[in-house]
């Protein structure tokens, strides 16, 4: 039942917020693509401003609800921007569409299932089946790159094209 509802709600452009068993706050955005294993949303924030094209596994839904009077509100804000053109990507297994975005992005933002609100913007430079090695930009204070080893089991989602993520990379390119 989840998937066909998935559809009907991406067909019909609602928005809605997804709450995940690993984390403890919804996505709120526009279904971009459904499979038995991905789900792929153009997240918004709450004035409806564009956050970025983000990708997780399906299972990790635990709820998904809409049409309350936020997300009417958000929609409405929403409705007054114009969202970046997607990308062209298969949507097969997760690290595969890890693997693509990557190929097709400046930078992609790693979550992690033990803290959201930690990620790391980077270029994936090898990987295998379990592990990535990537090359981050570091943060804004810092702008410090360094390369690091990612387990694939941590990652709870990605984010390609945000407008902070965007930032920072392009601040990595200065010399300051």
């Amino acid at each position: 039942m989840l998937i066909s509802e998935l559809v009907k709600l991406k067909n019909s452009k609602e928005l809605i917020s997804i709450e995940r068993d690993c984390h403890d706050e919804e996505l709120t955005g526009y279904l971009v693509n459904i499979t038995e294993q991905v789900v792929v949303m153009n997240l918004v924030d709450n004035d409806g401003l564009y956050e970025g094209l983000t990708v997780f596994e399906t299972e990790q839904i635990n709820e998904v609800f809409w049409g309350n009077r936020e997300h009417k509100a958000i929609n409405h804000l929403a409705n007054k921007q114009t969202f970046p053109d997607l990308l062209s990507f298969n949507v097969t297994s997760f690290q595969e569409t890890i693997l693509e975005l990557s190929k097709s992005s400046k930078s992609i933002s790693i979550h992690c299932h033990y803290s959201e609100e930690k990620f790391d913007i980077c270029e994936i430079t090898k990987y295998d089946d379990n592990w990535f090695k990537i090359k981050t930009f570091g943060i804004k204070k810092t702008l410090s790159r360094m390369d690091k080893l990612f387990c694939r089991e941590c990652i709870s989602r990605v984010v390609v094209n945000s407008p902070y993520q965007n930032s920072i990379v392009e601040l990595s390119a200065k010399e300051y």
